[in-house]
């Protein structure tokens, strides 16, 4: 599979996942306090996070075991979870997006693993923000760049995403 072709793929799933926020899904819809611009520190993780034992106090280590299964990315990923993009077609120029993803909107993996990602040329970044990680993957002289944000609790959790891929 080609960089255009998962680039492609993921802009449909994403107009896809745009086009699910707006219908009516009452039954499946977050507390109004969910979807605040940040969120709280006591969020949970998913309900499966219970059943999966933490990989590692060590976030590189427990970086290492997200990137490489899915079903750790399940375990320790925030619902709903904040992802946010750019919208390249917007009139008259580009313009943020933000979705809560929860449910069928989320697709696992959320993050290639450490094969794909090498395979891809991916190149990992890590910084620290206010005890918080966030961990870019990009791709050199192309506009690829994929940001998520991790926080410390029992565990480490995703948060949060940021594509600013154009």
């Amino acid at each position: 599979m080609t960089f255009t072709t998962t680039r492609s793929s993921r802009i449909l799933a994403l107009a896809a996942l745009l086009a699910l926020a707006g219908c009516d899904m009452a039954s499946n819809s977050p507390p109004a306090a969910a979807a605040q611009e940040k969120p709280s520190a006591s969020a949970a993780p998913a309900p499966a996070a219970a059943t999966t034992a933490c990989p590692s106090q060590d976030f590189a280590a427990f970086l290492a075991a997200f990137a490489d299964s899915a079903d750790v990315q399940r375990a320790f990923t925030q619902r709903p979870l904040r992802s946010e993009s750019v919208d390249a077609n917007a009139d008259p120029e580009p313009k943020p997006v933000v979705a809560m993803l929860d449910g069928d909107a989320l697709s696992f993996p959320l993050m290639p693993s450490r094969e794909k990602q090498q395979a891809d040329g991916l190149v990992l970044s890590q910084t620290e923000l206010n005890g918080d990680k966030q961990v870019m993957l990009a791709k050199p002289d192309t506009d690829y760049q994929l940001s998520f944000f991790f926080r410390k609790g029992e565990c480490w959790t995703l948060y949060r995403m940021r594509d600013d891929s154009l």
